[in-house]
């Protein structure tokens, strides 16, 4: 759990933006590509409401009564790792720009941010703007009281603001120059001095003076009461800890303040101290009830709508016991679903169906949602499929979806999935297009493109009239299960960007070197352009090693050992297999251009996920190591090349003790055995020179 931030809800904001832990969590990242979504990644949410999702998603979707269409002037957000994630999966954060497009994330470059201080650039402004206003403060007066002001950046950085102006007379003049010392004792700690001095300031005949002191009057007494609330690491000691007297005149002051001023400059801010009041109390029924409330009234979008549910997040449910407060339908949701995430995952025990049962009251007049929160519990805890459907009836036909209706038909459609019906693909065919709000259709493309592959329609997911047309979702099914025929007609296929085109050339060349189709190859890399990259080639949406096209043509070829260009190493090979040399020569190409790290890393995705299934490429993959081990037991290979292979398999563990060629390792001692053979048949070759350890 992250730590609070001590002050940070003393400020003029409209919510108190803390650390962003609670529920949610903000751990390591790298999305699933299915559709299920148990287990919680900061970068995996998925437009359908889910467990996985981070709770501040699942609350997001939940405000979004309406179907809301993607465009109206908003444009998917740009994404650094838009390869990895496509338009499939995103951040909250990234959420968040999406629809507030003005959304730069938490403002914390501020040298005061998480402290009372927060609020010293913006009341400078207020103060400068309502001496501006006040008509009968006198110029010089008004200069020497900004000039004042500023020395409250001293208080701020431990310092005391001295040298008051003398000079200021004047009836108004002489009401900021007592607010600039009230807010001096404020900033200073000295609660009892900031009392003294806002509160014979609220019946200032400025009525900014007025209006402000008012506010900052509670904010004196909410200071007051948590100063002795969180220790030195900023951990908040609980309600015990809390001056209950200066709590109970803060909330009265803002009470006050709010009756006064209904409409006031600082209402948001008072009403949003005032939930921060309820929880130093830990008065979490009191906040939930509050939070429940906004949440009806506020609109979805927008940054209100994302700082209320970020406070939320962190205020409520961090701890069991806000949790357990909550009795709203779109907490309880929230709640229900974050509870249904993947027990061995959380070590948090599943809600079970007789008490979501018990909530049925709670979500009265919002059957549709209950509906849907005991459908999951139906797929993820029970995995009643048939129970889903009952729950779930089929609307997969409207021409936009909010995000509950949407979160229910994708529901539906994962229990078809799971049931194997035969109508599955159809039911997709059919959401697509009502699929129209950011990252819904991209999400359903997943869906229809998993059905494809399961079902032995993998063309159809490249067709021409495919409505599949995300590039992330094709690409790795390129990768990791197309055939050379459809790769080499994706190669060819103009209509494609010139990215997923190259990576099917660069799939195909690649796995027809691999899986020893030599002859293939030379056919197939004549396919290669004459500007093909050899740098800023693609990323591989799973090892995430940069790897261009261009380098079967324009790669390095030896650094040590005599190699010709890729296709001699390829037509030798053509000819005779077993050549020792060009397979040498061809494990140097695969080592010199970055092949070992992307070979390593690029694991087979899962079998539940987008391509998961069985390669449809003939053949299986022949790792570099494997052309050392068999070189070295070919005693009719030429001793400089069974030296070559000795001093390469050996450095196949260098330094690490890891091995980096691929294939099964082997133990330390057959190294050393290795290592001794070198040294022993080979003396005089540069490698047994060049090599003076075994890892």
């Amino acid at each position: 759990m992250k730590r609070l931030v001590p002050l940070a809800g003393l400020m003029l904001g409209l919510f108190a933006p803390f650390s962003q832990a609670g529920a949610s969590g903000d751990y390591g990242c790298e999305p699933s590509w299915k559709l299920a979504s148990n287990s919680f990644s900061t970068c995996g949410n998925r437009a359908a409401l889910s467990p996985g999702n981070d709770t501040r998603v699942n609350m997001f979707f939940l405000l979004q009564g309406a179907p809301r269409e993607a465009s109206g002037g908003l444009s998917y957000p740009a994404a650094s790792d838009e390869r990895m994630l496509g338009r499939n999966f995103f951040y909250w954060g990234l959420l968040r720009r999406a629809y507030d497009p003005a959304y730069q994330g938490a403002a914390r470059g501020d040298q005061f941010y998480g402290s009372r201080c927060y609020s010293l650039a913006s009341g400078a402004r207020d103060f400068g703007a309502a001496m501006q206003a006040n008509g009968r403060l006198p110029a010089a007066e008004r200069e020497q009281l900004t000039q004042a002001r500023s020395l409250l950046v001293d208080r701020c950085n431990g310092n005391p603001a001295t040298n008051w102006p003398s000079g200021v007379t004047s009836a108004p003049g002489r009401e900021f120059l007592s607010y600039l010392a009230a807010a001096d004792a404020f900033y200073g700690e000295d609660w009892d001095g900031a009392r003294q001095g806002f509160g014979s300031l609220r019946g200032a005949r400025d009525r900014w003076v007025a209006e402000t002191a008012a506010y900052m009057l509670a904010r004196v007494e909410l200071n007051a009461a948590q100063a002795g609330s969180f220790d030195e690491y900023g951990d908040f000691g609980g309600p015990e800890k809390t001056d209950r007297t200066a709590l109970a005149r803060a909330r009265s002051g803002f009470q006050d303040y709010l009756k006064r001023y209904p409409k006031g400059r600082y209402a948001a801010s008072a009403q949003g101290l005032m939930r921060r009041a309820l929880w130093l109390a830990g008065d979490m029924a009191g906040l939930a009830h509050e939070y429940e409330r906004l949440l009806g009234a506020l609109p979805g979008g927008g940054s209100q709508a994302g700082d209320l549910i970020e406070e939320i997040d962190n205020k409520l449910l961090l701890a069991s016991a806000g949790r357990n407060a909550i009795d709203g339908p779109l907490l309880l949701a929230t709640v229900d679903l974050m509870l249904m995430r993947d027990v061995e995952a959380t070590g948090v025990p599943a809600i079970t169906a007789a008490a979501l049962a018990a909530q049925e009251p709670r979500f009265a007049g919002r059957s549709e949602l209950f509906s849907f929160v005991t459908a999951n519990h139906a797929y993820y805890v029970a995995r009643d499929m048939r129970r889903v459907l009952q729950l779930i009836p089929d609307d997969a036909r409207q021409r936009s979806y909010s995000p509950l209706a949407f979160s229910r038909q994708v529901l539906r459609g994962m229990a078809l999935a799971a049931l194997k019906d035969r109508n599955e693909a159809g039911f997709w065919l059919e959401l697509l297009g009502g699929a129209n709000a950011f990252y819904q259709r991209p999400l359903v493309e997943l869906a229809l493109a998993m059905n494809y592959e399961r079902s032995g329609r993998l063309a159809d997911v490249f067709a021409g009239s495919s409505p599949i047309g995300q590039t992330a979702i094709r690409e790795i099914l390129l990768q990791h299960v197309a055939g050379p025929d459809l790769l080499r007609a994706q190669v060819t296929s103009e209509a494609r960007p010139g990215h997923e085109r190259d990576l099917a050339l660069f799939t195909l060349l690649y796995k027809q070197l691999t899986h020893g189709r030599y002859a293939a190859y030379l056919n197939d890399s004549k396919l290669l352009r004459a500007d093909a990259p050899t740098q800023g080639g693609f990323w591989d949406l799973r090892a995430q090693e940069k790897i261009s096209v261009g380098l079967f043509r324009n790669g390095t070829w030896s650094d040590g050992y005599a190699c010709p260009a890729l296709a001699t190493t390829a037509a030798t090979l053509a000819r005779d297999a077993a050549d020792s040399g060009a397979r040498l020569c061809l494990g140097d190409f695969y080592r010199l251009n970055g092949f070992d790290d992307f070979e390593m890393n690029r694991a087979k995705p899962a079998a539940d996920e987008l391509g998961g299934s069985a390669s449809l490429f003939p053949g299986t993959s022949a790792y570099r190591g494997k052309f050392y081990a068999d070189i070295i037991a070919d005693s009719r290979a030429p001793a400089g090349d069974r030296a070559y292979a000795l001093y390469r398999a050996i450095n196949c563990y260098a330094p690490s003790g890891n091995n980096a060629c691929g294939g099964n390792a082997v133990a330390q001692s057959q190294r050393k055995a290795w290592f001794e053979r070198l040294k022993s048949e080979y003396p005089n070759s540069e490698w047994a020179r060049k090599l003076r350890y075994y890892w």
